[in-house]
């Protein structure tokens, strides 16, 4: 490990450990599933976006670090893109093909590490499932790793856009089981493929997510079977 990497790594796990208490006692938060979560190995954490808290609550539900794809233009705002860089962040463009961000999310899947992604590309207001961007699909095809769906559930009621702050509102968060990009035999997938298993991950995301008014047990810190 370079001393880039254990400065990013240092930084990611107090930050984790200062979100811990604030996640499990303001917002109490439960986890369900995470026997599906690989211990160790590359992997794609994928989950649905309503809410700033998102990534703060999909971090603190991981037992492993994650690198998230952030778009260029939140990536880049002055007041927070020291934060993004520490955390091991990874921008990427959200209207045009970014071969670069794609480049260094493989990269950090090749070194055994974990790339988290927000399928629908934007924070879905009205808290409903939005339809997945193919970039998710192609980064499974050429990484050829595990995708790890979750549900993100409660986190639009504790923080809906607009608001600076969050209120002390149960979150849920629901690991699914690992899915796979298909084999193509060596070939470039298609956009239909790539299209396909995008819609794929979107409804493995709203199977993890209960019927209005339906809250999951979870348990907070253990997975349950």
């Amino acid at each position: 490990m370079t001393f880039v990497h254990a400065a990013h790594a240092s930084f990611y796990w107090t930050i984790k450990g200062l979100a811990w208490p604030v996640t499990r006692a303001y917002v109490r938060l439960r986890i369900k599933g995470l026997q599906h979560v690989p211990i160790h190995g590359p992997c794609i954490l994928v989950a649905n976006h309503t809410s700033y808290a998102d990534a703060v609550v999909l971090g603190s539900a991981f037992p492993r670090r994650i690198s998230f794809l952030i778009t260029a233009p939140i990536y880049r705002m002055k007041r927070l893109r020291w934060f993004y860089y520490m955390m091991g962040s990874i921008s990427v463009s959200p209207d045009t093909a970014d071969p670069g961000a794609l480049k260094a999310a493989l990269k950090t899947l090749r070194e055994g590490r974990v790339v988290g992604i927000f399928p629908e590309g934007q924070r879905m207001g009205d808290a409903r499932l939005g339809s997945g961007k193919a970039g998710v699909a192609l980064l499974a095809s050429r990484g050829r790793v595990p995708v790890i769906p979750a549900a993100i559930i409660g986190a639009h009621e504790a923080m809906p856009i607009g608001s600076m702050f969050p209120r002390p509102r149960r979150i849920h968060v629901v690991f699914g089981r690992p899915m796979e990009f298909p084999s193509t035999d060596g070939s470039r997938p298609s956009r239909e493929q790539l299209n396909v298993f995008a819609d794929q991950v979107m409804r493995a995301i709203g199977a993890l997510m209960p019927g209005k008014g339906e809250v999951p047990a979870g348990d907070g810190i253990r997975s349950v079977p």
